[in-house]
């Protein structure tokens, strides 16, 4: 045994004390320690660390158990011998635990028949800590009863921790406490000594956190939180984050300090349950700071991220370092992109140079850009808008929602009234010129409404925004849609040369097919001209195409994602029923029965995920 004196004073040192003097007795005290105090504060810890230096290189003088789940007494004991015998393996751990469980059943029946003092006498464990009491699931009166065997009847020295203000109390638990209880320690959350152990257990950020350590403890203390537990899980969360940064981006002190602030302030209220995801989305960074500036009928309570911002004074809780998304992805769903973290730092405001960034970029910075800076890249902006330079959705959009602020501050000659108009001819004059972006339906989508390459989009919640986001869309949907005749080339072409590939264009897939699965081609495609390639096919490949038309068209699909061929499908069914007529017998018969096997039964089906919608009216 060590003499334990502690490195520095501390919150705790009135129970560090007096854990010293309990254990010190030359005698039985005949009573347990207490430790209480809200979750997370950190009593485990300070137990534990206490027991180390006190019992350093001898960690069988003490048993620790979390009542943690456990529900019966027998549970304790199973914990209770599990800790007694953690190195046994095999038969030896399975015989002592079945003679120590059995002598500690005895003694549950009949304290007469069983001398527990003697039985832990034989044990080198001197002292029994039963952590998480407040958590039993059993009735805890009764997990009392059980310790105060090891008091009483043992002689043991005992610590119980738990957050006593969870524990239910009435007459019984009262006298069974004053009974047990001798003395209660109420554990403060200590911030120096936990950090100092925290940052001891990783790797990478040891040395960077550390440097922090002022700040990290001002953020904590703003917090309110006192929960040690919260401070160690984003510690180490932060250690996953930075080691994916790249070490050219690590050397930037300032912007590691921000990073590091704005990550531990919204984990601290994320763990904390004050913020949730929509939160983040919806009401951080710039430009929600700006849209709440703007508008002036904010009334009632703060919404919780401005909660947060007046929380920390020392934290920028809106700075754009990283994107919503990404702050998202990474302290809620535990995602660490180290391509997304990487790219959005280096077009950050601590990397990048003004003369290397879009000028539009620099108009969305226009609060950390000089008036030279801004006014050169304001006409540049302009230049580019005048000449349709822009034909990427995302920045289009930020384009126009920057052109709608720049209007209302008077930094254009423009009315919004101007900029939206000009807006929508800028959208028709680049699908004349077939210059917008196609993609498939749906994959719109994948431009944010209110935000494009980690920037937030200015205006995004007007009406002449909106009105522009959706005049684009269907511009989009429209110039896609006149792709539609030479996809349904393709798909023809495609069955002239491999009906394979024709199934593959038309059907999804396990193996990613499926290009024009949920595009109405065939309506482009002429029915005859059609049922002329496939019937100039062999048998076996006619069999194969109207197979693919039934995975395209079956389980509701024709009616739920593709009506605009259904006419098709009927022309192409009554154009292969009337070619039939003309053929020899068999070949008839071999395509008649195909179109009832594959044609007519998705023309006649019901969509299947309307049908499991039960409609009909319950019965009073």
């Amino acid at each position: 045994m060590v003499n334990e004196k502690r490195e520095a004073k501390g919150k705790n040192d009135h129970v560090w004390d007096y854990l010293t003097y309990y254990f010190g007795l030359p005698h039985s005290p005949n009573f347990a320690v207490l430790l209480s105090g809200p979750w997370g504060v950190g009593k485990t810890f300070l137990v534990k660390r206490f027991l180390a230096k006190h019992f350093e290189g001898q960690k069988d003088r003490y048993i620790y158990v979390s009542l943690y789940g456990l529900s019966t007494l027998e549970e304790i004991d199973d914990a209770l011998l599990q800790a007694m015998f953690p190195t046994a393996t095999g038969k030896v751990a399975t015989v002592a635990q079945r003679v120590a469980k059995s002598a500690l059943k005895y003694f549950n029946v009949d304290a007469s028949g069983f001398d527990l003092k003697d039985f832990l006498n034989k044990l080198d464990a001197k002292v029994y800590v039963f952590d998480d009491l407040e958590r039993f699931e059993g009735t805890i009166n009764k997990a009392l009863g059980y310790i105060n065997q090891f008091v009483e009847h043992g002689g043991a020295k005992v610590i119980l921790i738990a957050n006593e203000r969870e524990i239910s109390v009435d007459k019984d638990y009262s006298r069974r406490r004053e009974k047990l209880i001798g003395q209660t320690l109420h554990v403060q959350s200590s911030f120096d000594e936990a950090f100092a152990h925290f940052i001891s257990e990783v790797d990478e950020s040891r040395n960077f956190v550390k440097s922090c350590a002022a700040d990290v403890a001002t953020i904590y203390d703003q917090s309110g939180l006192n929960n040690l537990r919260i401070l160690q899980q984003t510690i180490w969360d932060f250690e996953r984050f930075h080691k994916s940064i790249s070490v050219k981006h690590r050397q930037n002190n300032d912007a590691m300090a921000t990073v590091m602030r704005l990550l531990f302030a919204l984990s601290f209220e994320l763990k904390a349950g004050r913020i949730g995801e929509q939160d983040l989305l919806k009401d951080r960074g710039i430009g929600a700071a700006i849209g709440r500036m703007l508008d002036k009928k904010e009334q009632g309570p703060k919404p919780p991220m401005r909660v947060a911002e007046a929380r920390y004074p020392i934290v920028d809780i809106d700075d754009n370092v990283f994107s919503n998304e990404l702050l998202v992805d990474f302290l809620i769903r535990g995602i660490v992109d180290a391509d997304a973290i990487n790219e959005q730092l280096r077009v950050s405001r601590f990397f990048v140079s003004v003369a290397d960034e879009p000028a539009w970029r620099t108009v969305w910075y226009y609060f950390e850009r000089t008036e030279e800076q801004f006014d050169s890249a304001l006409a540049k902006m302009e230049e580019q808008y005048a000449a349709r330079e822009f034909t990427i959705d995302g920045e289009i959009l930020h384009v126009l929602g920057l052109r709608l602020l720049l209007a209302d501050r008077g930094a254009i000659n423009k009315s919004r009234r101007e900029v939206f108009e000009d807006g929508k001819q800028y959208i028709d004059d680049l699908f004349q010129a077939k210059r917008l972006q196609i993609d498939p339906p749906g994959t719109f989508s994948e431009t944010r409404f209110d935000g494009y390459s980690g920037l937030g989009i200015y205006e995004n919640q007007t009406a002449e925004y909106k009105a522009l986001f959706k005049y684009l869309n269907a511009a989009r949907q429209k110039a896609f849609e006149e792709t539609y005749v030479a996809k349904a080339l393709d798909v023809l072409d495609a069955l002239k040369r491999d009906v394979q590939q024709f199934y593959r264009h038309l059907c999804y897939s396990a193996h990613g097919d499926g290009e024009y699965a949920g595009i109405p081609v065939l309506a482009k495609i002429d029915p005859d001209a059609f049922l002329d390639t496939l019937l100039s096919l062999h048998p076996s490949e006619q069999h194969v195409a109207l197979m693919a038309l039934k995975a395209r068209f079956e389980r509701g699909r024709l009616d739920r994602e593709l009506p605009d061929e259904r006419p098709w499908l009927e022309k192409v069914r009554d154009g292969l029923l009337a070619r039939a007529r003309s053929m020899k017998p068999m070949s008839r018969y071999r395509l008649e029965n195909q179109v009832a096997r594959y044609i007519k039964p998705v023309l006649e089906e019901e969509d299947v995920d309307a049908k499991l919608i039960d409609t009909t009216p319950i019965s009073k």
